[in-house]
């Protein structure tokens, strides 16, 4: 694998934490604590599209490591 590439992935694996951690212990918890309908609505609905997201990552990763 050429250094490129490998910093490619790197960084791209150094993103998805970020936004991981950013989104549940920053955003997912901040929408808790206001418990309103649209805050627990938004909350729901952004881990959904986090989950889809993993998920279409995951295919990808394996998809790819096929020969």
């Amino acid at each position: 694998m050429s250094a490129k590439k490998l910093f490619e992935v790197l960084m791209g694996a150094l993103l998805y934490l970020l936004v991981t951690l950013l989104w549940f212990g920053y955003a997912v918890t901040g929408m808790l604590e206001h418990d309103t309908d649209v805050a627990l609505i938004t909350a729901g609905f952004g881990t959904m599209v986090w989950l889809a997201a993993t998920g279409c990552i995951a295919i990808y990763i394996i998809q790819k490591a096929r020969p």
